[in-house]
């Protein structure tokens, strides 16, 4: 039976689902707006009744479900929105999947803590400080009281070919200096391997939270430096900012660094981030 993988048409889904493919597994993507390039169908998820008959007819093996408002700030504005795409939405899928006797994967985030502790272990309880977080933490007690067999990943700041990253490479290519804050920390990871990662708790038959760090705390400042080496280009083009420079409608945690030693316990082996970025600047 194919797996289920909602948000398939977004950064983390269009990894995963070329991860699926080169394994020759069955999946079907599940999106809202964009069409990825691969056998997907449409769904407004918010609408509870019209999701659920799709699903029960496609009688999915799994359900994978990335699917997700994860811009904070449109978040902190538009809370109901938020609610209903956030929380409600991955409750009753993992309630399905707890009646159907299947797996059910539900990604979370690093922000649900409040950046004042790092590096956060699973057991730390969560604290969130914007809307966005807030929303996460709610879901992930949902999701687990709906489903006490479900797994939850909380995932780091994703990287790859495409978002920030590739945004920022274009302008340091065209001697354009960008601004980086020097007082937000995180742990990165590829979202190639992450995406490994959350395959491995799948079929590891995980249950329970875990986190999928990368296995360095780092700035985005400093991550801008290392963006800048990996692609041979110039590391004084990447400026130091603060949070407090760029007012934003989403408070942000300073630091929300993962502890991730349960997962690589199991096997999840994030690259170190200068070499993905070697082998990227290698490629584009």
């Amino acid at each position: 039976m194919p797996i289920l993988l909602t948000g398939a048409s977004g950064f983390l889904g269009l990894h995963l689902a070329r991860l699926l493919q080169e394994q020759g597994r069955p999946f079907t993507g599940v999106y809202s707006r964009t069409e990825p390039p691969f056998p997907a169908i449409q769904l407004d998820l918010s609408d509870k009744g019209a999701t659920l008959n799709q699903v029960s007819e496609m009688a999915p093996g799994a359900i994978i479900h990335l699917a997700a408002a994860s811009n904070p700030n449109w978040c902190e504005l538009h809370p109901a929105d938020s609610q209903a795409i956030n929380v409600q939405s991955p409750v009753w899928l993992a309630a399905y999947c707890r009646e159907a006797g299947i797996p059910f994967l539900f990604t979370s985030t690093d922000l649900v803590f409040d950046g004042q502790q790092a590096p956060y272990g699973e057991d730390w309880a969560p604290s969130p400080i914007c809307t966005y977080g807030r929303h996460k933490a709610g879901a992930e007690q949902g999701v687990l009281l709906a489903h006490p067999g479900a797994v939850i990943a909380r995932l780091p700041l994703l990287y790859g070919w495409s978002g920030f990253l590739r945004h920022w490479v274009e302008q340091m290519r065209q001697g354009m200096p960008i601004t980086a804050f020097a007082d937000e920390y995180r742990t990165p990871a590829y979202a190639g391997d992450v995406a490994l990662g959350i395959l491995l708790l799948l079929d590891k038959g995980a249950s329970g939270i875990f986190h999928l760090g990368g296995r360095e705390a780092l700035s985005r400042f400093e991550l801008g430096r290392a963006i800048a080496r990996g692609f041979g280009l110039d590391e004084r083009l990447v400026l130091p900012g603060r949070q407090a420079d760029l007012p934003m409608p989403a408070p942000r945690p300073a630091d929300v660094s993962l502890s991730s030693e349960k997962a690589y316990g199991l096997g999840y082996a994030p690259r170190p981030l200068a070499a993905v970025l070697e082998e990227m600047g290698a490629a584009y």
